[in-house]
């Protein structure tokens, strides 16, 4: 047992002599910025953000590479070169946004790797800019010399892009419960709140809430805590919702349809060159000379419509361009069929949509009627324009967020503590919602971070 003890003894030594005898210096140095992007997708770039109320100074810096210990003082000089944001997103920081501790040398002392500058920010002029708020003002820094023996090639230049967050910025983990209730007091609705709301900064004092009940640029709100720490609620105005092609979505079905022809063919998506432009496939409802036939798109949930689109089928003999042709409607509340309120339209042209333009209707179905004369008639493509409803009473859209009691931001536990009522675009309720939104992590240029 003692031999081999003595044995590793030796063999320990021998591996550490060895391991000594290689550990030399590069033949050369170089001085070079990290490749971090700090969160950003483009390499040369960094994403650095200060948070107010945390300090508004940063360092950025560069590192020496080829050496195994740092035995003396090492300098790289830099300067700023808005050649640098040609091509890029980016504009350059107004000078009197900032200073920096040296504004042209940065020095890596004996026995440390790494140099650094620090960059404090104007407090007034640069949070005051509504560019400071997202990635819009950089820094572009070149290196030009060194005590070293070379700049690394292709990390000597760097955009440093430079935002601020307030401190309300973050994940929040929100609970609570709401009901909605006709002007009458009728109760329609209730439920518990249980998801995760993104604020984003606006402002010093300012966040945009991704989301209320509902997760979406539709619920999106604005948070402003003011000096006594109550909270205003500002609900964001809502763009035009996207109107789409309903007739993709729809159920299809007609009272007659030819059993060699396809009623999903009018919407295949192929867009003909003429009325005789069959493709692959059309709608066709041969024998029915003279009569009236009907194509019918209908949804489980309610669709906003307000224009048709319908592109007519002939193939020179049975089938023809209708003579006459309207559109009805499923009318949810007196459960009948109606004719599209104020249209314009209903035509009967070959070689060409024919658009027919109406009033919004509110509904699950909708129907165009056709008939020829003397022969049958066919469809190549119809098309349905509109968005569909809110399924729920609370995802209607909203016109108004107003506050009906405590509204205040809890500085010790970051939570915002809210009461307030919805109410909706067009309709005859509203919402009363009590909930807590509980300041979760935030994520900083790439990194992380939790609130202790």
């Amino acid at each position: 047992m003692k031999n081999t003890v003595i044995i590793l003894i030796l063999v320990g030594l021998f591996t550490v002599s060895c391991y000594d005898e290689f550990r030399t210096d590069f033949p050369y140095t170089t001085v070079a910025f990290s490749t971090a992007t700090g969160g950003l997708t483009t390499q040369g770039e960094l994403g650095r953000t200060v948070v107010m109320g945390e300090g508004l100074k940063l360092d950025f810096g560069v590192y020496i590479a080829g050496l195994l210990e740092n035995d003396k003082e090492w300098w790289v000089d830099y300067m700023i070169d808005p050649s640098l944001l040609d091509g890029t997103p980016y504009e350059l920081m107004p000078a009197d946004y900032y200073t920096l501790s040296n504004d042209s040398r940065i020095t890596i002392p004996k026995g440390e790797y790494v140099g650094k500058v620090t960059l404090t920010l104007d407090s007034t002029s640069f949070v005051n800019d509504p560019r400071a708020s997202g990635f819009n003002l950089a820094l572009p820094i070149r290196l030009t010399d060194t005590n070293a023996d070379s700049l690394h090639t292709t990390q000597s230049t760097k955009i440093l892009v430079i935002k601020y967050i307030n401190y309300y910025d973050g994940y929040y983990d929100q609970t609570g419960t709401y009901e909605t209730v006709t002007d009458a007091s009728e109760l329609i609705g209730s439920g518990s709140i249980d998801n995760v709301i993104k604020m984003s900064t606006v402002m010093l004092d300012t966040v945009l809430a991704n989301g209320m009940i509902y997760i979406g640029s539709d619920y999106a709100v604005k948070y402003v805590v003011n000096p006594d720490n109550t909270v205003s609620m500002e609900k964001t105005p809502v763009g035009e919702p996207e109107i789409i092609n309903l007739a993709m979505t729809a159920i299809l079905s007609t009272d007659y349809v030819s059993s060699w022809e396809n009623i999903e063919a009018i919407r295949d998506g192929y867009e003909p060159s003429s009325s005789g432009d069959k493709g692959p496939g059309a709608f066709g409802n041969w024998p029915s000379p003279g009569e009236w036939g009907w194509v019918q798109c209908e949804w489980p949930d309610l669709q906003y419509i307000s224009q048709s689109d319908v592109y007519w089928w002939t193939d020179g003999g049975g089938i023809q361009i209708p003579e006459e042709s309207y559109i009805e409607y499923w009318n949810v509340d007196t459960e009948q069929w109606e004719l599209v309120p104020n249209h314009s339209g209903f035509g009967v042209n070959p070689d060409m949509y024919n658009i027919t333009t109406f009033d919004e209707v509110l509904t699950n179905k909708i129907r165009i009627h056709f008939r020829d004369d003397v022969e049958s008639c066919g469809i190549l493509e119809w098309k349905v324009w509109g968005y569909m409803a809110a399924v729920n009473p609370e995802q209607a859209r909203i016109s108004a967020v107003t506050p009906t009691g405590e509204c205040i931001w809890d500085p010790e536990t970051s939570t915002y503590h809210l009461e307030y009522r919805i109410d909706y675009e067009g309709m005859d309720y509203h919402t009363n919602v009590n909930t807590q939104l509980v300041w979760r992590n935030r994520i900083r240029d790439g990194v992380n971070e939790w609130r202790r």
